[in-house]
């Protein structure tokens, strides 16, 4: 799982998807990334803004819960992980980005997020 989740953070920060967690230009509840279907289906996942909010720290982040897609021309990896955690609707991991984050800052949130899920 941890090897499949790499290849998404890549595809985030090498297509400057990096700059819609950034600065989300969706309303809450919308996916931020990916936008077109083919990209969702080879990805599998997608990241649904869901608001700010402020850290301990004071700091403001871009918060994003990471989502399974539906279909079965999905990776078998999120979809052995769907079906086994409640479908396309649970939650894989928040996401935290920094509010107006950098490339650096939005691949260290997903490294962070993406530690957490374990496939099954």
């Amino acid at each position: 799982m941890q090897r499949f989740l790499q290849k998404v953070s890549d595809a985030v920060v090498t297509s400057n998807g990096w700059k819609k967690l950034a600065r989300p230009t969706v309303g809450r509840g919308l996916t931020a990334y990916p936008k077109d279907t083919a990209q969702q289906q080879r990805l599998g996942v997608r990241y649904d803004y869901d608001g700010e909010i402020t850290g301990a720290d004071g700091t403001v982040y871009n918060k994003f819960q990471m989502q399974p897609n539906a279909g079965s021309d999905i990776p078998s990896t999120v979809k052995n992980w769907r079906d086994a955690n409640g479908g396309t609707h649970a939650v894989m991991a928040n996401v935290l980005v920094k509010k107006d984050g950098t490339k650096e800052d939005v691949e260290a949130a997903l490294a962070e997020a993406h530690k957490g899920i374990k496939g099954k």
